[in-house]
């Protein structure tokens, strides 16, 4: 019995198969409301009734309104259309992409054009199987294609192909006027580039000492330094060797580009730094915190290539290079039953009023609907002061530069609002 089951089930599932259809592509045209459905067939007698076929789309498509079917005598007594829908029927298979059932002739290729919002429904039999394309005039190729099992019923014939192919959502059809403007609009992937594209932006990230794939020795005296008596380092020519080398930071910044091509933007950057103080030197026993507010301004030059990937989506990657101007400011406190601070704490490191450095990287911008964005970049930046100075006879011992070369690589990611002029 068992057996007899399983017997049954297979021979029901190979029956499925070989009446099942089969959509060989679905490129979604418009199904636009109250349609007008032109029925276009090489055979003697068409496979659907047009009449039985309206009332198919009404049934399956609630939101199709009040759609006129009709067979599409025009073409068919029309030679050139003729011999087109014979090699359609004779050249309609699987794996076949759309461009290969595209028409070649000018003369098919400009009735095509001229369906305004029409939709041409091309169906045939083909030996025990029945073969339906879908035209518009947005293309000279099929917008959608595939196969269906012929069983000699036009009525369910024509349900199935009205719940397969005409079941999307509808859209208003087009005026007159509206259809000339679409006709000539450009397409969604080669639109005029905009002459300005502004932007402003609210980011977070985070920076360090280490630049990824480099060595680790490079950075081990910057990681393992400490200050001692609130001046002494082993090495003074980076920043990071006095302050923790990694940390959030947060930026505001505002750009804009033109032509799609070149811009520029203007940023700025907050992060703060502890000091590293020796936990062992007995000095810091007064000291209740000591750290540096780290306020960065710069401008950079950006080269940008915007992709509209989709008609709600554009991919702007960007390269930029540009210059900063770092400020660091001190906020230190000694703890409450402290009188009077030792000697050590008057006369601290203190740091430039300015160091100055490049900025270099790559990001991207992904923008949505033109105008609300999320932009991603990684890069390095710098800062440093001038180490040389011109001799003089009086010179005297100076303290060792503080702050010569300080590297670090940052990523970062923002909020943006964007608009074109």
């Amino acid at each position: 019995m068992n057996r007899l089951l399983v017997l049954i089930s297979i021979v029901m599932l190979y029956a499925t198969a070989a009446f099942a259809g089969e959509t060989y592509f679905d490129n979604h045209p418009t199904m636009w409301k109250d349609p007008e459905i032109l029925i276009w067939t090489p055979d003697a007698e068409p496979p659907i009734d047009p009449k039985e076929f309206c009332l198919s789309l009404r049934r399956n498509n609630t939101g199709i309104g009040e759609p006129k079917c009709r067979q599409f005598g025009e073409w068919e007594r029309d030679s050139v259309a003729v011999r087109y829908a014979n090699w359609l029927k004779l050249n309609m298979e699987s794996r076949l992409e759309p461009e290969y059932l595209r028409a070649r002739h000018p003369a098919m290729k400009a009735k095509l054009q001229e369906l305004e919002d029409k939709i041409v429904l091309f169906v045939t039999s083909n030996g025990n199987k029945i073969s339906v394309a879908i035209f518009d005039e947005t293309a000279t190729e099929p917008k959608s294609a595939g196969t269906l099992f012929q069983h000699g019923d036009k009525i369910a014939l024509g349900d199935e192909i009205a719940s397969e192919y005409f079941s999307g959502k509808t859209r208003r059809r087009l005026t007159k006027d509206e259809r000339k403007k679409m006709q000539t609009a450009p397409d969604d992937l080669y639109q005029e580039v905009p002459k300005f594209v502004a932007w402003v932006g609210i980011g977070a990230g985070y920076s360090q000492a280490k630049i990824p794939l480099t060595p680790d020795n490079w950075y081990r005296s910057h990681i393992r330094s400490q200050v001692r008596n609130y001046r002494i380092t082993k090495d003074s020519v980076s920043l990071w060797n006095f302050l923790d080398d990694s940390g959030p930071l947060f930026s505001v910044y505002a750009g804009g580009t033109w032509y799609g091509f070149i811009g520029l933007e203007l940023i700025y950057r907050f992060a703060q730094h502890d000091v590293k103080t020796d936990s062992k030197d007995t000095v810091y026993k007064e000291l209740d915190y000591w750290k540096f507010y780290q306020h960065e301004i710069g401008l950079n030059v950006l080269l940008s290539r915007t992709y509209p990937a989709t008609k709600w989506l554009d991919i702007t990657p960007f390269a930029f290079l540009g210059f900063q101007y770092s400020f660091f400011v001190e906020d230190i406190g000694l703890k409450d039953d402290v009188v009077k601070p030792s000697r050590a704490y008057g006369v601290r490191i203190e740091f430039e009023e300015a160091y100055k450095g490049a900025l270099v990287g790559i990001g991207s911008q992904f923008v949505f609907k033109k105008h609300y964005g999320i932009g991603l970049r990684t890069g390095i930046s710098s800062r440093g002061r001038n180490v040389y100075s011109d001799p003089t006879p009086d010179a005297a011992a100076e303290p060792t530069t503080i702050g010569a070369s300080t590297i670090d690589w940052f990523i970062s990611g923002g909020l943006e609002y964007h608009w074109t002029l």
